[in-house]
């Protein structure tokens, strides 16, 4: 039994210096590469030159002209389809007009007009004739 509990505090004391150890290597190894890494960037930075910057800028530009094109130019094509559309549904409208109002013409041109009048004036006739015989019989 003191042999196990030897063992056990032999282990957790190994183990503890190693964390304590463990944990200050870290900090000291982050701190030196972080120092390090900073200063071979900032001289990296301190080498940009204004020609770099300004070749940036002139790409940039560039990039922005060639999107404007491409957007005039879809702008445009969507544009012209819909002119295209609203022409042939302006002319499909037309020709269903045009060809109505040839049915309705001929349609017309069958009806005998002479006839419709003579029935009209039976039908006025005939509701004279009814008004005249409910007088007669109502006294009115």
């Amino acid at each position: 039994m003191k042999k196990i509990l030897g063992i056990i505090l032999v282990f957790i004391v190994l183990q503890s210096s190693s964390t304590i150890y463990a944990s200050g290597l870290p900090q000291n190894s982050l701190s030196k590469w972080y120092g390090q890494s900073f200063q071979k960037e900032s001289g990296n930075q301190s080498k940009l030159v204004p020609s770099d910057i300004e070749k940036t800028f002139e790409e940039v530009n560039t990039f922005l002209l060639e999107s404007l094109e491409s957007f005039e130019s879809t702008i445009v094509a969507i544009i012209d389809n819909q002119i295209k559309e609203a022409r042939t549904g302006i002319k499909g409208y037309k020709q269903n007009s045009k060809s109505q109002l040839d049915q309705a013409v001929t349609e017309l041109k069958k009806v005998n007009l002479n006839n419709y009048v003579d029935e009209e004036k039976i039908e006025d006739e005939i509701d004279q004739d009814i008004e005249e015989v409910l007088k007669e019989v109502f006294g009115n």
